[in-house]
């Protein structure tokens, strides 16, 4: 019988890191944004591993082991104090081991590497007190002609724009030390196939500042497809539907994480960050961690002064793991 397989580094990869369907990675605390002339460059480094994969009624069944890993970077820079620019582009390497490969790099259980998809976002504050809501547009750009197909696919290479917003706020003065972060985006496809690829997807931070250099992360990413094929009844071996079955599943997800984040000077954080899959339908049970590094600079050349008017001391800035 075939199986369902969405490459692990399309589903996951950021953010929190990260949680756009197609990128391995996502800032988070993108409601505030840098002063002008102010800025940060981020690296994560992401391992992901899918053993189980699900059908439309999200029933599991064990098809091989996929592993995924992956190293973002993202720059991040304050055109003005209320308009925000990033750019991000991931490096990925992948291997399948198990009984049943689809694509031509399957076979030979070794890792396969390649540059994968750029994005390019820029986002606007809107509102900065008491919530600070800052809508986006994000654009997704395949770099070159990578591999498509079975469980060593790099991704979907699909053009996508993404139109949404990001809310947030600190909850003081009843929970000084607490900040909330929530992002709701939908992109939007061209057609492939005949078939509405078009998805919505929310994610959600919840940070808590336990002492002045540490700060604890509960992460959570949802995903629904709204268009697209169900496995098994739309996908028959042999057909066209499977040759491209894995680019237009109608996918959906529920994914819950934790992590945190060390700042070790004004300059610098480390965050790490583990996740896993709840639920999914049409989709595959990733999990994995997260470790990376976020470098901040001020046109100022006073770090202390770092985005002053817009972005609390208490929220690090950095890559999620959805």
């Amino acid at each position: 019988m075939p199986h369902m397989r969405i490459p692990p580094i399309v589903l996951l990869s950021l953010a929190a890191l990260c949680i756009r369907l197609g990128s391995p990675a996502a800032a988070f605390a993108q409601a505030w944004v840098p002063a002008k002339g102010d800025g940060s460059i981020s690296l994560n480094y992401q391992n992901l591993s899918a053993r189980y994969h699900t059908n439309a009624q999200g029933k599991r069944a064990d098809a091989g082991r996929d592993s995924a890993q992956s190293v973002l970077i993202d720059f991040e820079y304050g055109i003005t104090d209320k308009l925000a620019l990033n750019a991000d582009m991931a490096y990925v390497a992948s291997k399948y081991e198990g009984r049943l490969p689809e694509g031509p790099l399957d076979f030979d259980t070794l890792w396969h590497r390649t540059v994968q998809d750029a994005h390019l976002s820029v986002r606007y504050n809107v509102r900065r007190k008491p919530l600070v809501i800052t809508p986006f547009i994000s654009v997704t750009v395949p770099t070159h002609q990578y591999e498509i197909s079975g469980h060593n696919a790099a991704g979907r290479h699909f053009h996508e724009l993404l139109l949404g917003i990001n809310a947030g706020r600190t909850l003081g003065p009843i929970l000084p030390n607490v900040y909330v972060h929530g992002r709701y985006s939908f992109a939007i496809l061209k057609h492939f196939a005949g078939l509405n690829l078009n998805r919505s997807n929310a994610e959600w931070e919840v940070g808590w500042v336990t002492a002045r250099k540490l700060t604890l992360r509960f992460l959570g990413a949802w995903q629904q497809t709204h268009g697209g094929l169900n496995f098994p009844t739309d996908i028959h071996r042999g057909e066209e539907e499977f040759e491209f079955h894995d680019r237009v599943l109608h996918a959906s997800y529920f994914r819950l994480g934790g992590g945190a984040t060390v700042s070790v000077n004004k300059n610098l954080n480390i965050n790490f960050a583990y996740a896993g899959t709840v639920s999914a339908k049409n989709g595959v049970t990733v999990g994995g961690i997260s470790i990376g590094f976020s470098w901040r600079f001020s046109k100022r050349h006073d770090i202390s002064k770092i985005s002053a008017k817009s972005l609390p001391r208490d929220i690090p800035s950095g890559l999620g793991m959805f």
